[in-house]
């Protein structure tokens, strides 16, 4: 593992996905069962949101299961859930439980016979090699244990896709079946394969789907990193932006965060310094991403070794780095290689996509990951494309690109967040994107007008033939107020107006969102917005 996850008081964030998990767990004790699926990019603190979870989970009546699913062998798997039910289970009756499954089984016989017995069964089909039954059995044994304690269980299985490594035939057909009938059992699976496990959810677990309620765990929204961020600091000051940039770099992974801070610290220690500068960050940036030892740098590597196939690893990696200088439409990808045939890349896109390395918005392709997309074109094609292996000069190179997209972000940062938008809209020329899983044209705008209404802002975008769009850019939450006020002002040019589009920077109330839908105002979080600013080429908002 690369990180220990974060536990207790080193635990930070995450306040709205742990009361879903406790709403649920309090849902079950009464017998409404709804089963969760955590979805999310590598380190972006799933695992530390379930350890949080079970770590705060003070409840004698609940057994929590916890696996973390790993390619080992079946038998290995079934030790690991039999040995996890039977400890927590004595832990929460108040009975001394070693790490030894001969102990614990021995010490709950007396107690829950039934489900000793049961126990029994699955050892004996896995002694002759009958995975299929023992599946089947493992999977019912908290059934069993809930008939014989009245306790139910919370089923935690992390990297959930992982089940197709072990030698059982169909397992989440019969894992679906099973969870059918199993209405005392709440299931929390979580996977760091986006694609997979929604695919797994929507195919192989159909009749199921809506029975998973789906969370993608995301970087830190901007309020949440600053404080992350400022507390890993520790007394170290930083200048204005340079946080900002930092979380913009990051796109708020917690992970990445917390690794650069660590390191801005021992730079500054080492230095005496009491502020961060700029040779401090960049310093920083080159030991994690540039040399050879970092642990960024480290981790990319060991990914495009593990996730990459040997014999096709360059041709992937020439379509990565391609999208790392910003070629990120099909026709763009042609120019890069000089190929009139766009059809060669569809394969090795679509790969790309079911590893979640990149993914799809209409016509776009993007990375996913913010600081990977920036390694690559940074350091892996400039080391692998240089002539001379000048280390130094490499370097020095390295962290004058990092100073001037510090330098790029500082710009930008600058103008306010009208002008901004102004300039990502006035790039639109025709492309489609998906924004809240709806496939969206976006014009080409020949004007646009800006109107200030107090902290508020109507961008009003021409498109030509006397239609328009309107933006309503809100610096504070949304309430029902707001959502009738703009359309009673863009009532009386109706005809002319096209679409109505709101921008809450600082959210939106539940009533007021229902009441956009109503009167078919789209709605575009800072996220959406933010991902349209990258397939643009242009730096994230980070709001306070």
């Amino acid at each position: 593992m690369l990180n220990e996850p974060a536990i207790g008081k080193t635990f930070f964030g995450r306040e709205a996905i742990l009361r879903t998990l406790n709403k649920r767990v309090n849902a079950l004790k009464v017998g409404y069962r709804q089963n969760v699926a955590l979805t999310g990019q590598m380190l972006s603190g799933k695992t530390s949101i379930l350890y949080q979870f079970l770590y705060s989970l003070n409840d004698t009546h609940i057994i929590p299961v916890y696996i973390e699913i790993v390619e080992e062998t079946f038998a290995a798997f079934a030790d690991k859930f039999i040995a996890t039910l039977l400890y927590n289970y004595l832990i929460s009756s108040g009975r001394d439980a070693k790490n030894d499954l001969k102990h614990l089984l021995s010490s709950s016989e007396p107690l829950i016979p039934h489900t000793t017995y049961a126990i029994k069964k699955i050892k004996n089909d896995l002694s002759k090699k009958r995975n299929d039954d023992a599946y089947r059995k493992l999977l019912n044994l908290t059934s069993i244990l809930k008939e014989e304690t009245g306790k139910s269980c919370v089923v935690i299985l992390d990297e959930f896709h992982n089940l197709e490594f072990f030698k059982v035939k169909k397992p989440y057909l019969h894992f679906g079946k099973i969870i059918m009938i199993q209405k005392d059992t709440m299931y929390i699976v979580s996977s760091s394969q986006k694609s997979t496990i929604k695919k797994i959810l929507s195919e192989k677990l159909a009749l199921l789907y809506g029975n998973f309620e789906i969370i993608e765990v995301t970087g830190f929204d901007s309020k949440t990193a600053q404080a992350f961020l400022k507390e890993k600091l520790q007394n170290i000051q930083i200048p204005e932006g340079y946080s900002e940039y930092i979380i913009d770099f990051t796109d708020g992974n917690p992970f990445y965060i917390d690794v650069i801070s660590k390191k801005i610290v021992e730079i500054a220690n080492s230095r005496k310094l009491l502020s961060i500068d700029r040779e401090t960050l960049t310093e920083a940036f080159s030991e994690l991403l540039y040399n050879a030892s970092g642990t960024i740098n480290q981790y990319f590597t060991n990914n495009i070794l593990n996730l990459l196939e040997k014999g096709l690893r360059e041709d992937f990696l020439d379509l990565l780095i391609a999208l790392a200088h910003g070629f990120n439409k099909s026709a763009d990808m042609a120019k890069w290689f000089n190929k009139k045939n766009k059809s060669g890349f569809t394969n090795r896109l679509s790969k790309l996509i079911q590893l979640d390395m990149i993914y799809k918005s209409g016509v776009f392709y993007e990375i996913q990951d913010k600081v990977f997309k920036f390694w690559l074109k940074t350091v892996y094609h400039k080391k692998r494309s240089a002539l001379v292996d000048d280390v130094i000069k490499m370097c020095d190179d390295f962290k004058r690109e990092v100073s001037d997209d510090i330098s790029a972000y500082l710009a930008e940062s600058q103008k306010n967040i009208s002008e901004r938008l102004t300039d990502l809209f006035l790039s639109f020329n025709g492309e489609t994107v998906e924004i809240e899983r709806k496939i969206r044209k976006l014009p080409r705008f020949v004007k646009i007008e800006a109107r200030e209404y107090g902290k508020s802002a109507d961008l009003l975008m021409y498109q030509g033939d006397d239609k328009y769009w309107v933006y309503e850019v809100c610096r504070e939450k949304i309430d029902e107020f707001v959502v009738s006020e703009l359309i009673e002002r863009c009532y009386p040019l109706r005809e002319k107006i096209s679409k109505k589009i709101f921008i809450p920077l600082g959210g939106i109330e539940t009533n007021a969102l229902l009441l956009a839908k109503e009167k078919k105002v789209w709605v575009w979080d800072l996220q959406n917005v933010n991902r349209l600013l990258r397939f643009y080429k242009k730096h994230n908002i980070v709001y306070r």
